[in-house]
């Protein structure tokens, strides 16, 4: 198959996911919400918070994994994945252990002495946060299996499981949830057990169809495990990073205005999830073949498809956003029975840096696939991890609950110049060619936008006034996309698919 063939049809199949997925988290936010109340549904996420900071390390050698993997595909006969494999499956059971040695001891003081929780809750912060712990190491142990279907691209069964896991997430939370007398303990264990049972068919289907591939033994190769935790132990500051730009907000949120305001900042991020979802469909669809086309010696195609994807990524999120942004207290209203207060500004701030993010997903990829990442991780996540301690010098001084994340959009903002100046030092390439081919488009299809929400008031719409907002909305990106955010080659591209869809 042609790889941008395969490019083109996992993203499609990644999105159709993300479509279900999406609709199926928004009835169970929306559900639990409700059934939870807005103090323990921003408790949940404060506790769920902590543990997805001591996940760190986890993420990273997830990171690690895949892309050791698919380095060795790309070498062809030369390459052995299963040596890979096995050193990182190693290496996860030593920080399954980690992470659970570091819950038990620095999260649960945090959680005993630091969460502004009520007393009354106290017990179950830590039922939560001690069977979130528990899912995470299981999760651990798992997560090779994981790094190995998708250096596989075998994005139809991982699409197919996440579906099911998710409908039957939703049929427990609906059947369960109002008929049990504490839900907040009853949510998170379903949160579990699902949570698991994916991991779970991930392992029996990698044993069954990668045979060659997941045999376990026990590795020997020093040099791969120093390479392999070297290239995680950097990684794992951009998770921080990304982590931190959540996460730690939430506990400081929590720490300075309580659980009430963390249920605001969750919807938001609920919201914003679901739209860097869509985003990254084709990122995650383009990422192997970057790194397969430079361990190949193809350079010039891993640049052309960093700078596509990061303005094809930019603009599916466009699509997505920009309806949302032009409406959001419309579609709070019809999604939620109660919107938490200040949700409505939690979601402009967080999907505008969430725009910003994904400007830089071509740069970040192309530096994880050549495997040069210490200095473009120290720099640019040191940077961007600056908008925190600037944030709770804000909060210190009095300012309201918005102000961290709008600290963090201005940081995302000039993150954006300084990720390709540091793939410059890191890749030698044409920062002018990268510019024109990505950035620019991006640029004239963004400032129209600006400048249009600026002036949208939709305070005096009726109900038809909100939905033909929305779809406008929508229209209108399309618009400026087809019309200057794409080239004259693409263009022609997409003639010609739509012209051969046709006359077939």
């Amino acid at each position: 198959m042609n790889e941008n063939k395969r490019i083109a049809i996992n993203s499609i199949i990644i999105f159709i996911r993300l479509c279900i997925v999406s609709l199926v988290s928004i009835i169970i936010s929306r559900v639990v919400l409700d059934a939870l109340g807005a103090s323990d549904y921003g408790l949940y996420n404060v506790v769920g918070g902590l543990v997805m900071l001591l996940n760190v390390i986890n993420m990273a050698m997830s990171s690690a994994t895949y892309r050791f993997i698919t380095t060795e595909m790309g070498k062809g006969n030369n390459g052995n994945i299963n040596k890979v494999f096995n050193t990182s499956l190693a290496i996860h059971f030593l920080f399954a252990f980690f992470i659970v040695l570091l819950g038990l001891t620095l999260g649960e003081w945090y959680v005993n002495c630091g969460l502004n929780v009520p007393v009354e809750s106290m017990r179950d912060a830590r039922v939560v946060y001690h069977i979130t712990i528990f899912t995470t190491f299981v999760c651990t142990l798992l997560v090779p299996y994981n790094g190995m279907l998708i250096a596989c691209e075998n994005f139809k069964f991982t699409a197919i499981t996440e579906i099911i896991v998710n409908l039957f997430k939703l049929t427990a939370v609906l059947t369960i949830l109002f008929h049990v007398p504490n839900r907040l303990i009853c949510y998170s264990i379903i949160m579990s057990a699902t949570t698991i049972f994916q991991w779970l068919v991930y392992v029996a289907y990698s044993t069954k169809n990668y045979k060659s591939y997941v045999r376990i033994h026990f590795s020997r190769d020093k040099q791969l495990y120093r390479e392999m935790l070297g290239y995680s132990g950097w990684t794992a500051l951009g998770s921080f990073t990304n982590v931190g730009k959540t996460q730690i907000v939430a506990v400081l949120i929590n720490y300075f205005f309580g659980t009430i305001v963390n249920a605001a900042f969750a919807v938001a991020n609920q919201i914003n999830n679901f739209i860097v979802m869509f985003a990254n469909s084709l990122n995650t669809a383009a990422v192997p073949q970057i790194t397969k086309s430079l361990s190949a010696g193809n350079a010039n195609r891993s640049f052309n498809l960093a700078a596509r994807i990061s303005k094809y990524t930019f603009f599916l999120m466009l699509v997505v956003s920009f309806p949302v942004l032009m409406e959001i207290d419309f579609l709070l209203d019809l999604w939620l029975k109660e919107v938490p207060e200040g949700a409505n500004i939690f979601c402009v701030l967080i999907v505008v840096a969430g725009l910003f993010t994904c400007v830089c997903q071509g740069t970040q990829s192309l530096v994880n696939a050549s495997g040069k990442i210490k200095w473009f991780q120290i720099i640019g996540n040191t940077y961007v991890l600056l908008s925190l301690p600037v944030g709770w010098l804000c909060f210190y001084l009095g300012a309201n609950a918005y102000a961290l994340s709008f600290v963090i959009c201005i940081f995302m903002f000039f993150n954006i110049p300084l990720n390709l100046v540091l793939l410059k030092r890191v890749l030698d390439f044409d920062i002018r060619n990268f510019f024109k081919i990505s950035y620019w488009p991006m640029l004239k299809v963004f400032i129209p936008l600006v400048v249009i929400y600026i002036f949208y008031n939709p305070n005096s719409f009726s109900l038809m006034g909100h939905i033909l907002g929305l779809g406008i909305s929508m229209l209108l990106v399309l618009v400026l996309i087809a019309t200057v955010g794409i080239d004259q080659k693409e263009k022609t591209i997409i003639r010609e698919k739509i012209g051969s869809i046709l006359n077939s």
